[in-house]
């Protein structure tokens, strides 16, 4: 893998049509971005790619994202996510594990239009920091 400063000024800012993000932290093998609409300076959300895989890993994902209600319904997530995965081929990444409560029935079909693989719907366990929140995670996988 690549090193910190390596990462950090190589994936600073990255865009596609639709959107723009911006690196806001890169901390203990998490890069955090906010998503803005591409052409304009509101922040519209924010995404963040972490690297590796561990347990505790497995249940949060190794890609995260949210978008502010008033911007939701117009695919940013999405754009997000294939900039995010971008970037974890090119730091040889093999896979990413990405979750979703089975309520959420719009980020499942974000995750689902990234052409990952529904693998299982598993409990959270107990020691588990999500647990007090979530109960339930849908575990998808996307290779690289």
């Amino acid at each position: 893998m690549k090193g910190e400063d390596e990462i950090t000024g190589q994936y600073s800012d990255l865009a596609d049509e639709a959107v723009r993000l911006k690196l806001v932290s890169n901390y203990d093998n998490q890069l955090m971005y906010y998503i803005y609409e591409s052409g304009r300076d509101d922040i519209v959300g924010y995404c963040d790619l972490r690297i590796g895989h561990s347990p505790y890993l497995y249940y949060y994902g190794n890609i995260g994202y949210r978008i502010k209600p008033e911007y939701q319904g117009h695919n940013y997530a999405l754009h997000a996510v294939r900039l995010l995965l971008n970037v974890a081929r090119s730091i040889d990444e093999q896979y990413l594990i990405l979750t979703v409560s089975p309520d959420n029935t719009p980020s499942v079909r974000t995750i689902e239009k990234t052409g990952a693989r529904y693998l299982k719907t598993v409990r959270v366990p107990l020691w588990h920091p999500l647990y007090h929140n979530e109960r339930v995670k849908m575990i998808y996988r996307i290779d690289l």
